[in-house]
């Protein structure tokens, strides 16, 4: 079900039986040579798009940009600083709440999105409104780690990694018609975050986190959304249901 395809009227009828709404979230940023710029907010739509179907709840239109500051040294990739971040998500949360929704899962495919989701949710909460605001990454979710584990092992990485690479290709196999599927050497070196754009590219220089997309393939990635999509509605189901 989704909201950009309804009436004010036909959301206003959901309200008055239901509260829940999905909202995808990701990012525009580089995904190393063979992944695509899209693919955070890609997936978390497809992701949240089917969860809802499941669900029969509302998914609201993909906000596709998010905290990706130490991507912008590669070409194309684009970020809101976090304190622009946290501000947008209370705006577009409050204005759905405003209109009755009061169980708000957005559904994620970027890690930097993760604190300052985190840090608006609890702005949101300072006005003593009862609702339920969560995050579900997908990417993290125990079954989608337990697949990528068994076919990748830690040639997944943590960024441009087997398991949303392969995910794309199943679900936009037109973006990849240009791009060669090569077999990656995997570099360790040490890091931690948060790092600037510079200390970024200077540390992993193609763009990939200790990861072989050569491995990925449209199978790999079918399985991956479907696997994807039944834990969120399980997750989801179970944390409305204590509510």
């Amino acid at each position: 079900m989704l909201l950009s395809h309804a009436t004010w009227t036909e959301v206003e009828d959901y309200l008055k039986k239901d509260d829940l709404l999905l909202i995808p979230i990701g990012s525009t940023e580089q995904h190393g040579p063979t992944g695509i710029i899209g693919t955070d907010h890609l997936t978390a739509n497809d992701v949240a798009v089917r969860v809802g179907e499941q669900l029969k709840a509302y998914v609201a239109p993909a906000i596709n940009y998010g905290m990706a500051v130490h991507h912008m040294d590669f070409p194309g990739s684009a970020t809101m600083k976090p304190s622009t971040f946290i501000s947008y998500i209370k705006d577009i949360t409050e204005s759905f709440i405003h209109h009755g929704f009061k169980k708000i899962f957005y559904v994620n495919g970027h890690g930097g999105n993760i604190a300052p989701l985190l840090t608006a949710y609890s702005e949101i909460k300072t006005h003593g409104v009862e609702l339920t605001l969560k995050t579900i990454n997908w990417y993290e979710l125990p079954e989608v780690q337990a697949y990528e584990s068994e076919h990748f092992g830690d040639q997944n990485g943590f960024h441009a990694t087997c398991g949303e690479v392969s995910m794309t290709q199943f679900t936009h196999p037109e973006a990849f018609s240009k791009i060669e599927n090569i077999q990656f050497e995997i570099d360790r070196p040490e890091f931690s975050m948060p790092m600037s754009p510079t200390e970024f590219r200077k540390t992993f220089p193609d763009g990939r986190m200790y990861s072989n997309p050569g491995l990925c393939t449209p199978e790999h990635g079918q399985k991956i959304l479907d696997i994807a999509v039944s834990a969120a509605v399980q997750k989801i189901q179970k944390i409305v249901q204590q509510k």
